[in-house]
């Protein structure tokens, strides 16, 4: 058997009439949220004047009545889904993806320009084409 909204805004409220000031202690969205459904307005109505849904309306005003009555919500933990790879390994998480290599091993030697230099030569072609001396 379903619960109807009625029915569980009343037992949130119940919940919440056991520390009335807790609102005051949220952050000021939440404890707004908190106070509008204790002055008797429907959720339809907090996430309106809020421009929340619905849904983020049940969950602030039932974190906020197991928090009232003393008995908060157990901390939330979230993981990798499906074909998420979470451990890195000795590879750091980088390696062959379809889409080309993302190595980071280059040769520092090589450039990626059609320019080449020499090091410690006399002649260096610049980078615009024109020839230096130095």
């Amino acid at each position: 058997m379903t619960q109807s909204s009625n029915e569980r805004m009343a037992q949130l409220l119940a919940l919440l009439q056991q520390n009335p000031g807790y609102a005051a202690t949220m952050p000021s969205d939440e404890g707004a949220i908190v106070r509008d459904a204790m002055a008797g307005h429907s959720v339809y109505e907090i996430a309106q004047d809020h421009a929340t849904s619905e849904a983020a309306v049940w969950r602030v005003l039932g974190t906020a009545a197991q928090m009232a009555s003393g008995n908060p919500p157990a901390r939330q933990v979230e993981t990798g889904g499906f074909g998420s790879d979470t451990d890195p390994g000795v590879t750091g998480g980088y390696g062959e993806t379809g889409f080309g290599s993302l190595s980071a091993d280059i040769d520092p030697g090589v450039l990626d320009s059609e320019e080449s230099y020499e090091v410690g030569g006399s002649n260096l072609e610049a980078p615009n084409g024109s020839d230096q001396q130095s």
